[in-house]
């Protein structure tokens, strides 16, 4: 405000004839825009209280929803946690078993190689080598020898290796069922 309107405005306020002709005004105002104005503030009022209840039952609402959700959630959690717990012991009993088979086929391996060993002895004494000279002889027995020995060393460590992975395999049956492994879950490790 500049010049003479904030001279007006300070002898209003200070003048007592100008607050009385302003009382007067408010009073001219208000008798006639009072009852327009009531009934906007009762519509106000009524789309407020409307309103206010509508948005009370749609919270409420919202918070069942999410009562009833959480209590599901949590069901699912618990429900989770006990698959997990059932999966570890599970995993836990698979790994002792697993312990318990690798001890056998390592303790048992070396038997089964002398065994092994022991069978072919008895079969190649048995079948004669025939050779046209006896110094061929001799080589062609110590080539005999050595290609049947590293057969059998080849064998017993493919039949160790074939009894592990068949025992892998009905462990892998037993624990994970289905089409993955090709079992259908009957058999037993």
């Amino acid at each position: 405000m500049s010049g003479p309107l904030r001279r007006l405005a300070v002898a209003a306020r200070i003048n007592p004839l100008w607050a009385r002709v302003q009382h007067k005004l408010d009073t001219v105002v208000a008798v006639r825009t009072d009852p327009a104005l009531q009934g906007v503030r009762d519509r106000v009022e009524h789309v407020d209280a409307g309103l206010r209840a509508e948005l009370q039952a749609g919270l409420d609402a919202l918070r069942r929803t999410v009562d009833e959700r959480c209590d599901a959630l949590a069901d699912d959690v618990r429900r989770l946690e006990d698959e997990v717990r059932r999966v570890s012991d599970e995993l836990a009993g698979l790994r002792e078993q697993h312990g318990r088979v690798s001890f056998d086929v390592d303790r048992i391996g070396p038997h089964v190689a002398a065994l092994e060993v022991r069978i072919a002895d008895r079969e190649r004494a048995e079948t004669p080598v025939e050779v046209g000279s006896p110094g061929n002889l001799t080589e062609a027995r110590r080539l005999l020898d050595d290609v049947v020995r590293e057969h059998e060393r080849i064998r017993v460590r493919f039949s160790g290796i074939a009894l592990y992975e068949e025992r892998l395999r009905k462990l892998e049956a037993a624990r994970w069922p289905g089409p993955a492994t090709g079992a259908d879950g009957a058999g037993t490790a």
